[in-house]
C-alpha cells in the first residue's frame, strides 16, 4: 500500500479520522517494548469487526480440528482487504515503526488478523526476518478477564530489561502491556512473546504487523522457522 502521512486523514464511512491524531505519543514500558492507544478504536471496531468474524467463521469451517495453541483463527488475506478501516490501521502501524526507530521508510512484510475464542493461546515465539512487530487490540477480552491477564500479549525475553529485575539476562518476569481498546504495542520482532489461554466466554481480536525499513524479497510464509 502507499504510504500515509502521519497528518493525512482517512475517512471510515461518514468519519474523517487522523493517521496520527495531534498530541498522541508512544511510552516506552521497556526500552524495547513501546506502546500507545489509539482514542477511535469503536469507529475501526464497527467496520473491522463484523469482517473479521465472517472470515473466522470461513477458517474454523475450514480448519475444524485446530490446536487450541494454534493461536486462534488466523485471517491471512486481511492486508488485501479494500476496506479504509484496514488501510488506516496499516498506514498507522508504520507511522508508529518510524516514530519508535526513526526510520524514513517503511515495508509491511507480513499482516494477518487473530481471532480467540475461549481456550485459544500461542506459545513463546519470535519473527525473524523483519525489525519490528506491531500487535493492535481491536477487541481485547472483557475487562475482569484483562485483569487476571487472560487472552493477554505477553513478553518474556533475557533481552528485555523488565523481563530481568533481579539481574540482566536472567528472566524472572514478564512484560503485560495493556490490553486496552485501540492499544498499539510495538516490540523488535526477535523479542520472544506469546498470549496467555484466553478463559472468556467471547471473542479476542487482534492484527499484527511485522515491519521493516527495507522491502523484504520473497514471501515470509515460505520461510522456515527453524
Amino acid at each position: 500500500m502507499t504510504e500515509a502521512r502521519s497528518d493525512q486523514k482517512m475517512h471510515i464511512g461518514p468519519h474523517a479520522v487522523s493517521v496520527w491524531p495531534k498530541g498522541l505519543g508512544l511510552k516506552h514500558l521497556d526500552p524495547l517494548v513501546c506502546v500507545t492507544v489509539f482514542p477511535d478504536n469503536d469507529v475501526i471496531r464497527a467496520v473491522l469487526e463484523p469482517k473479521l468474524l465472517e472470515a473466522e467463521k470461513r477458517f474454523r469451517e475450514n480448519e475444524p480440528n485446530r490446536w487450541e495453541g494454534g493461536g486462534g483463527a488466523k485471517i491471512r488475506d486481511i492486508g488485501d482487504w479494500d476496506c479504509p478501516a484496514m488501510k488506516l490501521l496499516s498506514a498507522r502501524a508504520m507511522a508508529a515503526f518510524k516514530k519508535v526507530t526513526g526510520a524514513e521508510t517503511a515495508f509491511i512484510d507480513d499482516v494477518w488478523g487473530n481471532v480467540y475464542r475461549k481456550g485459544d493461546f500461542i506459545g513463546p515465539h519470535g519473527h525473524r526476518r523483519t525489525e519490528v512487530s506491531v500487535v493492535y487490540h481491536l477487541v481485547p477480552p472483557n475487562e475482569e478477564d484483562r485483569q487476571n491477564f487472560n487472552g493477554a500479549l505477553g513478553i518474556t525475553d533475557p533481552r528485555v530489561a523488565r523481563c530481568c529485575p533481579t539481574a540482566k539476562g536472567l528472566v524472572t518476569s514478564q512484560v503485560y502491556p495493556p490490553l486496552n481498546p485501540g492499544a498499539m504495542i510495538l516490540f523488535p520482532s526477535f523479542v520472544t512473546h506469546y498470549v496467555t489461554p484466553h478463559i472468556g466466554d467471547g471473542h479476542r481480536i487482534s492484527i499484527a504487523w511485522n515491519i521493516d525499513r527495507r522491502d523484504i524479497p520473497g514471501d515470509p510464509q515460505d520461510e522456515s522457522l527453524l
